[in-house]
Formats: structure tokens, sequence, C-alpha cells
């Protein structure tokens, strides 16, 4: 192949990932439009976690995740952030108990939430109905 098909060949490819890019780009801006607006319409508040990486309970591996808490009252959301080195903590100790094992089925993701949940709420010193009422990964990686 000549350097000049060469060169075609790898501009093409280029204008193809960056349109790729861009459908993905505005593709996410409105879900992010969609998602505002069904928080202004009345939806359940959340509140993003900033992303853990924390050694697991054998040592040999460890765990990255993003963790996203529905809440039961807007006010709540706003308590997660006046709190947040308690919450951080109740994470961190909760996740680095943890061994791979237990949590890598789906089943062990359930409770590990379950536990999460109660553990935040615990930290917030809020109640069941308008503290955590879910929590979501966005991102669930053991290495």
């Amino acid at each position: 192949m000549s350097n000049k098909s060469q060169s075609f060949a790898k501009n093409w490819i280029a204008s193809v990932l960056l349109s790729i890019g861009c459908v993905v780009s505005i593709g996410s801006a409105h879900a992010s439009d969609k998602a505002s607006a069904s928080a202004s319409a009345g939806a359940a508040p959340t509140a993003r976690l900033e992303p853990f990486v924390v050694n697991l309970a054998s040592f040999d591996r460890y765990l990255q995740t993003i963790i996203t808490l529905q809440m039961g009252a807007p006010e709540s959301a706003d308590k997660v952030k006046l709190f947040m080195p308690m919450v951080r903590h109740a994470v961190i100790t909760t996740l680095s108990s943890k061994d791979y094992t237990e949590i890598q089925t789906v089943e062990g993701k359930k409770t590990l939430i379950e536990e999460l949940r109660k553990k935040i709420n615990g930290a917030l010193s809020a109640k069941d109905h308008d503290g955590v009422q879910d929590i979501f990964f966005e991102n669930f990686v053991i290495q």
C-alpha cells in the first residue's frame, strides 16, 4: 500500500471515529437533559459520589466503583454533601471489608447494596423513608 493510500485510510478512520464520538456526545447530552427534566418533574433526587478505589479484604485485589444514591427526599441529597466525609468513610470501610468472591455475583452485589444503604443512612442519621432508598453502581470493576 502506498503512503498516499495509508494516509487516506488513517484520515478516513479518524473521521469515522470523530463522527462516532460526536454522536455519542450528543446522545449523552440529550440523556443529561432528560435526567434534569425528570428531576425537576418530581423524580427521586440522587446524589452521585466521587469514584472509589479500595483494596479488598484479601489485599491481592481491588475494587473501583462509582456510586449514585437515590434519596427519599430532596433535603437528604443536600445532607449527603454536608456529611460527605462520614458517607465516604462508611462506604470505604464497607467495601474494603469484602472479599472479591462475596461481591462478584449479582446476589453479592444486592447484599452489598443493602449493607451500604443501612450504613450510609446511619452516617446521615436518616430514616429509611427519607434517606438512601437505593444505590446504583455506575461502574464496578474488580482487579
